[in-house]
């Protein structure tokens, strides 16, 4: 039987085999090998994004079932996705940095037992030549009032200055803007990860990219 471990990923628990935490815990080494030239404040708000994100993948990965085993392939197939913070290829082997203890955040409560992990869904976006799927959110970077215009622009990839003006318009001649605006401020979320970000301009949201948004996302 393959041991399996009890970690906490992202605040999130997950039950991984021995392998999968082992190439988990490499990965976050690598990582923050490359984030020695950030502050330490700015390299634990990274940490902190990207395991939030890996959080999420593994939870779709396993279908939202906290008795499935994260494995090593599902491991792979997330790590392979997110990528290093510059863009730049995963190094092979061991990483100078600091082993494959606790220093990526995640706990750790050894236990014997086995499962079936498994790989889980694609984790592919749509739309073609890379373009990420979109999500319509409020922009809290950009925003003049509540981010619905520039959000809405991001969208829609349009200017928000006519977002902007489409709504004026609609509360000078109809009266509806405002309800509009009011509704959508309401029912929209705000964009508050890099993650999010990403997803409102239709990027993927892997470790490169959501280092544009890590000093805005304070």
């Amino acid at each position: 039987m393959k041991k399996v471990i009890n970690a906490s990923v992202g605040g999130r628990g997950f039950t991984l085999d021995e392998d999968a935490y082992e190439r988990l815990n490499l990965y976050f080494d690598h990582f923050k090998a490359r984030l020695n030239k950030d502050s330490q404040s700015a390299k634990e708000e990274v940490m902190s994004d990207l395991e939030s994100r890996i959080a999420e993948l593994f939870n779709e990965g396993i279908g939202g079932a906290s008795y499935r085993v994260v494995d090593l392939a599902l491991v792979n197939k997330v790590v392979g996705q997110l990528g290093m913070p510059d863009g730049s290829p995963e190094p092979i082997g061991p990483s100078t940095s600091s082993g494959t203890g606790n220093s990526s955040g995640t706990g750790s409560g050894p236990s014997t037992g086995s499962g079936t992990g498994t790989a889980g869904p694609d984790f592919s976006y749509y739309g073609a030549k890379g373009e990420g799927k979109k999500r319509l959110y409020r922009d809290p970077d950009a925003k003049s009032i509540g981010g619905v215009c520039s959000g809405l622009a991001a969208f829609l990839n349009i200017d928000t200055t006519i977002v902007r003006i489409i709504i004026l318009l609609a509360l000078l001649l109809w009266g509806t803007g405002l309800i509009v605006y009011i509704v959508l401020w309401i029912v929209v979320p705000l964009a508050n990860t890099p993650a999010q970000k990403c997803e409102m301009r239709g990027l993927e949201p892997t470790a490169e990219n959501m280092a544009r948004f890590r000093d805005s996302s304070k």
